[in-house]
């Protein structure tokens, strides 16, 4: 019996002996190597806490929690037993990263130092971080591609004679070379006259997109591919890819034209003559309505100095329907029956030049006497038969942000037109007494010209300017006439290029208001479907003919309707069907984008 009350004994104190082992506690928690950092930080983050029961696999999980604060180079986290005491004392021994005494930023002359040190994570004054260093390196590089630059960090680090200061050293991407391949006609030297970016420039992305816009402007390419090749660090060459589009144009043929009906002409023209950049064009047309011979000269040179300043001449002589091909072929009038059309014979000169990156100015001078073509006109229709000289100043801007100016998806256009003006009119109806617009007279038209693009997606860069896009386009266009002004100098509304679905011409006076909105849904690359609204009208003008009654107050009309654009490498045509409010439709066939 006390055998077995001593085995009893023993079991129990067996089993219970570990217990105890495992209640011992943690006495106290010593933490070394705080130089900045406070204590109470430290003892937050772990979760080892005094009078608790010791844990050996405890300790590792708070070494873990006190290297992700990221403020220590080094960390031990370790256990000593004391045997009078029966505890455990936990030592914490911590190195930490030093103080940021200074950030010294060198290498950047793009971007302002202010504007870099505000996306910098790493701030004086505070502990340093190593994981800020990848992170401020790519805010740095971020800043500056946002900026339209290639800046990269190439240092980044303490100082090693001071390690709390610490030393960003950033290199500017230049411009090394510009390549241009596929050149077969056209002079490298007026590429390069067309280009912002110069060899040894630092590169701007936003500059280089701007010379690719203006490259591809000027349809002298059937296609141009852009590229770039960083042959080192801090430089980059750009290279252009061109096929060369057929610029020169000898044609002999007839034509569609509103104003003109068909007429029959030969032509040459080349908007690359010699590869120069200039552009001419010589046209000889007839019409095959007895309307006589028309002649028109044209001549652009678009660099006649280093500022892209240009000239604009042309010299004209030829005949024309005031109404159109709508109005006079459509049995709407009996004007019909007179061939009722006028010869225009002047010239004109305009100079226009850069004045910002997006906005160019212009000042043209135009001289042009009309003459009435076999048209003798009915009592109170005289105003129609209005024949003299109108010599125009003109003047304003264009403001031009589309991101394609051939095929905008993105972007807006705008321009302001002034032209004070001086008209003498020898000739009313074939007489010149009882009409009060006879000789002399002062008049000035002012006109805005707004146009807007929108679709998906982000402004397409150098290499997407030909991609196919859903555009939603809308266009206003406002103008007034101040003075007195011959009938062929008010603002005409109706017709291809005024509210469709309308005559030519339908509406005229001296104010005008029009909207035009259109949505260009691409079917395939070249060619798009696209459905229209017109509203507008012209206004407090000459008095109406037959059934085309005019308005002395505002009279807006609506036009709708639906065309098909297509893609060609003579520009883009197009072809309308417009309908106005009575259902009635007409067809509109042209040459190049209404808007």
């Amino acid at each position: 019996m006390l055998i077995k009350k001593i085995v009893w004994t023993l079991c129990v104190v067996f089993l219970i002996s570990p217990s105890f082992a495992q209640e011992e506690v943690v006495g106290d928690i010593v933490i070394r190597g705080l130089t900045n950092i406070s204590e109470t930080v430290v003892r937050n983050v772990i979760r080892t806490k005094e009078g608790q029961v010791f844990q050996q696999s405890q300790l590792a999980r708070d070494r873990q929690a006190l290297e992700s604060l990221g403020v220590f180079q080094d960390v031990k986290v370790y256990g000593v037993f004391l045997n009078e005491t029966r505890t455990w004392r936990v030592i914490v021994e911590v190195v930490e990263w030093p103080l940021v005494r200074e950030v010294r930023i060198s290498g950047n002359t793009l971007i302002p130092e202010e504007k870099i040190r505000s996306v910098l994570k790493i701030k004086t004054g505070e502990i340093f971080k190593p994981i800020y260093l990848e992170e401020d390196a790519y805010a740095i590089t971020k800043l500056y591609r946002d900026s339209g630059y290639i800046g990269r960090v190439v240092k980044y680090e303490p100082d090693e004679s001071n390690p709390s200061v610490f030393v960003i050293e950033i290199v500017e991407t230049r411009v090394r070379e510009i390549e241009f391949q596929g050149l077969t006609r056209t002079k490298p030297s007026v590429i390069r006259k067309l280009m912002d970016t110069k060899e040894g420039d630092f590169f701007d992305q936003n500059k280089y997109d701007e010379d690719v816009l203006r490259i591809w402007e000027t349809r002298w390419f059937d296609d141009l591919q852009p590229d770039t090749r960083e042959p080192s660090l801090g430089q980059i060459d750009l290279i252009f890819n061109f096929k060369e589009a057929r610029t020169g144009l000898f044609n002999v043929g007839a034509s569609v034209d509103p104003k003109n009906r068909v007429i029959g002409f030969v032509s040459y023209s080349d908007s690359n003559f010699k590869g120069t950049g200039k552009a001419v064009s010589v046209n000889l047309s007839q019409s095959t309505q007895g309307l006589g011979t028309g002649v028109t000269l044209n001549y652009a040179d678009k660099f006649i100095d280093n500022k892209r300043s240009s000239l604009d001449i042309s010299l004209y002589s030829r005949p024309t329907f005031v109404f159109g091909a709508s109005l006079l072929g459509g049995g709407d009038t009996e004007l019909e029956e007179n061939q009722f059309s006028q010869r225009k014979t002047g010239g004109s000169v305009t100079f226009s030049r850069p004045l910002q990156r997006r906005l160019r100015g212009f000042i043209g001078i135009k001289a042009e006497n009309t003459e009435t073509i076999n048209f003798e006109s009915e009592p109170g229709e005289e105003f129609l038969n209005q024949e003299g000289t109108v010599a125009a100043l003109s003047m304003g801007f264009i403001r031009n942000r589309r991101d394609n100016p051939t095929d905008p998806a993105l972007g807006d256009w705008a321009k302001i037109l002034i032209e004070p003006s001086f008209s003498n009119i020898t000739s009313v109806g074939g007489s010149t007494t009882g009409d009060p617009i006879i000789g002399e007279n002062f008049f000035t038209r002012v006109s805005l010209d707004y146009r807007m693009y929108f679709s998906k997606g982000a402004k397409r860069t150098s290499r997407q300017l030909t991609e196919p896009r859903k555009v939603l386009a809308v266009r206003f266009y406002g103008g007034i006439v101040f003075g007195d002004t011959p009938f062929f100098e008010q603002f005409f509304a109706g017709g291809a290029y005024g509210v469709r679905g309308y005559p030519e011409d339908r509406f005229w006076g001296k104010k005008m208001l029009m909207t035009q909105i259109e949505y260009r849904y691409p079917v395939q690359q070249t060619i798009s479907i696209i459905p229209f609204v017109d509203y507008g009208g012209a206004w407090d003008g000459y008095p109406g003919v037959n059934d085309f009654t005019q308005s002395k107050d505002i009279d807006l009309h609506l036009g709708y309707g639906v065309g098909v654009a297509v893609k060609t490498p003579l520009g883009p045509i197009r072809l309308d069907l417009g309908f106005d409010t009575k259902g009635k439709g007409r067809v509109y066939f042209q040459f190049g984008s209404v808007f």
